[in-house]
């Protein structure tokens, strides 16, 4: 009742009459009925009745919000807006709209235009503070709130969004300060006992990470975010049963998520407890047969129980389309070998891609046991079917070029070995073969023009002791390519080999000045410590 006397104060400070003021309330009273058609007619009445009243636009206006129509809403707020300028509800309905509609820019101008017209409008600057933390501007959106608490230190809002956003900024000690103040204030605040969870998961405290993520159950016992942190910190700290009994509680409150009995399964297998794993799998694939992932870990289990054939049929159940079937396809390989059956693991495999036309993946598999049958020239065939398929998967090339090398073709190695290079150019793999082969065989030295090449050809001189020889390649190698710090580092390390450490020192300073890698910079920084040691 007191809102509809604030509205009518409203409608009359403007300047209506009687019958318009019947109009507005009746306009209200139909509206929190919802009754929205008639409260429509009610408040189109009274705005006719005096049409320069901001209060009845803004009424209305929400009105039409509530139905759905935004365009008319925004034509009324406006001319609210234009026709009282301190008008805050309008400038408000206003701003949410812009909001709403993305137009951040324009609902900026009307929350500041709130906050110029009150200096103390609390939710404006919450309101402005979400605009520029969805347009990352932290800091501005920390200043907005820590104004609010210049003159409402206890404001609830603005200390859960200052501490929140202090914890973005990494300045984790300024962000528990705030959260410290809301928790004193609001000790049950679930959101902000999360987010200290979470603050001191990184910062390593863990047990303290429990302690909030404990208090946050409390308060709800249906929380199962902070019921799979607390799990996810037990299996961390191979907590095994501790995070299973946390699951099973997220279990029993969620029976439909099977990924919580999956997680169950998979610490199962962790700890040795194969028959229990296989039950969890299992039960998880009666309801979803084509979960091809717990199908793996279904396989992954009976291997490690010991039921080697079972393991094998759970494999093939996998869509060899199925993404997982590229994994499934090496443990088929290491199955078949480890039961002394790779005749019918081939059979097999052949006899499926006759009748399905063959795919990438079956060809691959079959390729890997003719190549453990010692088969090198039908897994080379098999192979090439694969590879046009897939012509450019660096994989199979690689595979390919190791069956060569096995076969004695040494030429087709190098040429499969060269075929990655193009699509990876500094494939480690295929730059170790050809630079071992280069100085194994003493061949084609001329050819060797890439800098990778050289690099991979001066780390095998330098992994058999020949550091003359490494460094003649390694300064060829930075020749070719003067920016990489992999080459610039190795260039040290065979420095320091030779005992020319004044050298050592300069090529590993400047292979940190080309690192962009932070980690890589720390290694690098550290290496150099112990290097200046050696040199002093």
């Amino acid at each position: 009742m007191f809102l509809i006397c604030l509205a009518a104060s409203a409608a009359l400070a403007s300047g209506g009459g009687d019958s318009s003021i019947f109009y507005f309330l009746e306009g209200y009273r139909t509206t929190q009925e919802g009754r929205y058609d008639e409260a429509l007619r009610y408040y189109t009445s009274a705005l006719s009745l005096d049409p320069g009243s901001a209060a009845i636009k803004s009424e209305l206006a929400l009105l039409y919000l509530k139905k759905g129509e935004f365009n008319k809403a925004e034509a009324l707020l406006k001319e609210s807006v234009e026709s009282d300028p301190r008008n805050r509800r309008s400038l408000m309905l206003l701003a949410g709209l812009y909001a709403s509609k993305d137009r951040l820019g324009e609902a900026r101008q009307l929350y500041e235009q709130c906050i110029g017209n009150d200096k103390e409008d609390t939710e404006a600057y919450l309101l402005l503070g979400s605009i520029d933390i969805a347009q990352k501007r932290y800091r501005e959106a920390l200043s907005l709130y820590e104004t609010v608490l210049g003159y409402d230190e206890d404001n609830i809002m603005a200390l859960y969004y200052a501490a929140r956003l202090r914890g973005e900024m990494k300045a984790y000690d300024q962000a528990r300060s705030y959260y410290g103040r809301l928790l004193a204030l609001k000790p049950n605040f679930e959101l902000a006992l999360l987010d200290m969870g979470t603050l001191s998961e990184i910062e390593g405290k863990l047990d303290e990470a429990i302690g909030y993520y404990t208090r946050a159950v409390q308060v709800n016992p249906g929380n199962k975010k902070a019921m799979a942190r607390i799990a996810a910190i037990y299996v961390q700290e191979k907590d095994y049963d501790r995070a299973i009994s946390e699951f099973e509680k997220l279990s029993d409150l969620d029976r439909e998520d099977l990924s919580i009995r999956e997680n169950i399964g998979l610490l199962d297998l962790e700890k040795g407890k194969y028959e229990d794993a296989v039950r969890e799998f299992s039960l998880i694939l009666a309801s979803r047969p084509n979960n091809y992932k717990v199908r793996f870990y279904l396989a992954a289990a009976l291997q490690e129980g010991g039921e080697t054939k079972r393991a094998i049929e759970e494999l093939w159940k996998i869509d060899p389309k199925a993404e997982e079937f590229k994994e499934a396809a090496r443990s088929l390989v290491s199955l078949y070998v480890k039961a002394g059956i790779i005749d019918e693991g081939a059979a097999r495999t052949e006899k499926l891609i006759g009748s399905s036309g063959g795919s990438f993946e079956l060809y691959l598999l079959l390729g890997a046991l003719l190549e453990e049958k010692g088969d090198y020239a039908k897994a080379i065939g098999t192979l090439e079917k694969a590879r046009a398929l897939e012509p450019g998967d660096v994989d199979l090339l690689y595979q390919l070029g190791m069956l060569h090398e096995k076969s004695g073709d040494n030429g087709a190695a190098l040429t499969c070995m060269e075929e990655i290079l193009k699509v990876e150019p500094d494939n480690p793999g295929a730059l170790n073969f050809i630079g071992y082969t280069y100085a194994e065989k003493g061949i084609n030295l001329d050819r060797a023009e890439d800098g990778y090449i050289r690099d991979s050809l001066a780390w095998v001189y330098y992994s058999k002791g020949e550091y003359r020889k490494a460094l003649e390649e390694i300064l060829r190698a930075q020749e070719l390519v003067a920016d990489d710090p992999v080459i610039t580092e190795h260039l040290s390390d065979i420095y320091a080999k030779l005992g020319q450490y004044d050298k050592a020192i300069d090529s590993l300073r400047h292979s940190i000045d080309l690192e962009k890698k932070e980690d890589r910079k720390q290694l690098l920084e550290k290496k150099l410590k112990g290097l200046e040691q050696k040199g002093k």
